[in-house]
C-alpha cells in the first residue's frame, strides 16, 4: 500500500497546480508540456492561437490562489492571474463576455501589446513570475476541465510522467470554438479507475441480432447498439482499452449495411421514401444511409432518422434510439453531453441545414469534421466503403 501525507501538500510549493481559462479557436490542435531543467519547473504551451485570458498557481489542499511577485505588477490580473499569449496570433474568441479580465477588443496584434502586460513567450518558467520557487515532480493529472457553454475541448493525456516530459493534447471539438478552465495537477494516487484493464470498466459488449425481424422487434435490435455508449461520453473505454464511441460507429455501420435494404427498409423506411410530407436530406436509399451514418460519425444524432421513426412507429417512435448517449462525464470533468441544433455543411447530400447535434464533448470525430471548414468533408467515401 502506498501511503501520502497530504497534509504537507500546501507547504511544499512544488505540489501547487496550475488553473488556466483558456479561449480556443475551432478546428485547432495545442499541446501543453510541464517539465523540469535543472530545479525550474517549466510549461510550455505549443499553439497557433489559443488565448490564455488567465493563468494561476493554486495551492493543492486550500486552493489558495498563489500571488505572483511584485515584479509583476504590470500584469493584467495581479495579483492573482497574468493573461498569456503563447502563439503567434490570438483568437478572436479573446473579446467573448467570457473572458472577464484580459478581454481584448477586435482582432488585436499580438505584437501591439506590452510585454509588462502580458506574458508572450511560448514557455513560462513558473519561478520568474511568483516568490516560490516550482519544481513538479512524479505524475500529473488533469481535472476540472469545464465550459459554461458547453463547448469543451477534446483533453488527451498523451504523457503523464514529468520526468520524461508529462504531455496533454488538446483539440477543438465546436464549430463555435471552446472556452474552458482546465487544471493541471500533481497525481498522488498511483492507479487510473479509468485505464485499460481497469475492473471499474465494463467488459466490451457482444453484438446482437436476429434471423427474422418483425415491425415490434426491430426497436429492440436497433437499440442494442446504442447500449453501447449510453451514459458516456468522448473518452469512455471499455475495460479492453478501446474507446466506446469507437466501437459504437464500427456496429452501427456495419448494422446499416447489412440491414438497410431488408429489416429497415421493410420496418422503417421503405413506405415513407418518396413521401414528399416527409422532411428528409435525400430520397435516394443509398444516399440517405450514407447521410444517417454520416451524422451519426461526425455528430452522435440523425434528424433524418429520428423523423423516419415518428412516421413508421407514430406515438411509439421514442422507443428507436436516434443519438447517442447523453449524461456521461468525461474522465476530466463534471460536464455532460447534451444536444442543440447547429447549422452545418453536410456533403453526403450537398446541403447547409440546420441539424441536430450532440455537445459537451461530442464523438472525437467531430474534430475532423471541423477541420475540414464544414465544407468537403474529405476521405468519407473511405469510411463508407
Amino acid at each position: 500500500m502506498n501511503i501520502y501525507n497530504m497534509s504537507s501538500g500546501d507547504s511544499d510549493p512544488s505540489n501547487d497546480y496550475i488553473s488556466m481559462q483558456v479561449v480556443m479557436d475551432a478546428d485547432s490542435y495545442s499541446n501543453i508540456k510541464i517539465y523540469n531543467s535543472g530545479l525550474s519547473g517549466i510549461i510550455e504551451y505549443e499553439t497557433k492561437s489559443d488565448y490564455i485570458w488567465s493563468f494561476k498557481r493554486v495551492k493543492y489542499i486550500s486552493n489558495q490562489i498563489v500571488p505572483l511577485s511584485q515584479s509583476q505588477n504590470q500584469k493584467i490580473g495581479y495579483p492573482d492571474s497574468i493573461p498569456w499569449i503563447p502563439g503567434d496570433t490570438i483568437s478572436p474568441l479573446s473579446n467573448s463576455k467570457e473572458v472577464e479580465v484580459a478581454s481584448l477588443k477586435g482582432l488585436t496584434d499580438k505584437s501591439s501589446l506590452s510585454d509588462l502586460n502580458y506574458e508572450k513567450s511560448g514557455k513560462i518558467i513558473l519561478e520568474d513570475i511568483y516568490d516560490d520557487m516550482w519544481n513538479p515532480s512524479g505524475v500529473i493529472k488533469v481535472s476540472n476541465v469545464y465550459s459554461t457553454e458547453g463547448n469543451m475541448p477534446f483533453v488527451q493525456v498523451d504523457n503523464s510522467n514529468i520526468e520524461t516530459t508529462g504531455s496533454i493534447s488538446l483539440y477543438s471539438s465546436s464549430l463555435a470554438g471552446c472556452i474552458f478552465n482546465i487544471d493541471i495537477k500533481k497525481n498522488f494516487l498511483s492507479g487510473e479507475a479509468n485505464q485499460s484493464g481497469s475492473l471499474l470498466l465494463e467488459d466490451e459488449f457482444s453484438e446482437k441480432g436476429y434471423s427474422s425481424v418483425t415491425k415490434g422487434e426491430l426497436p429492440a435490435e436497433w437499440n442494442s447498439i446504442f447500449e453501447i455508449n449510453k451514459n458516456c461520453n468522448a473518452d469512455s473505454i471499455f475495460k479492453n482499452g478501446k474507446n466506446r464511441d469507437e466501437v459504437f460507429m464500427d456496429r452501427l455501420k456495419k448494422y446499416l449495411d447489412l440491414n438497410w435494404y431488408n429489416k429497415l427498409k421493410r420496418n422503417l423506411w421503405g413506405e415513407y421514401i418518396e413521401d414528399e410530407s416527409l422532411d428528409l436530406s435525400s430520397r435516394d436509399p443509398e444516399v440517405l444511409k450514407n447521410h444517417i451514418y454520416y451524422c451519426f460519425y461526425y455528430f452522435g444524432a440523425s434528424d433524418d432518422f429520428y423523423r423516419l421513426a415518428q412516421r413508421s412507429y407514430g406515438y411509439q417512435y421514442y422507443n428507436l434510439s436516434w443519438h447517442i448517449g447523453l449524461g456521461g462525464k468525461s474522465l476530466f470533468s463534471n460536464n455532460k453531453r447534451g444536444m442543440r441544433e447547429e447549422i452545418s455543411y453536410l456533403p453526403v447530400v450537398n446541403k447547409t441545414k440546420k441539424i441536430s447535434k450532440v455537445y459537451g464533448l461530442p464523438p472525437r470525430t467531430s474534430y475532423s469534421y471541423n477541420l475540414g471548414d464544414n465544407i468537403n468533408m474529405a476521405n468519407f467515401t473511405g469510411i463508407l466503403s
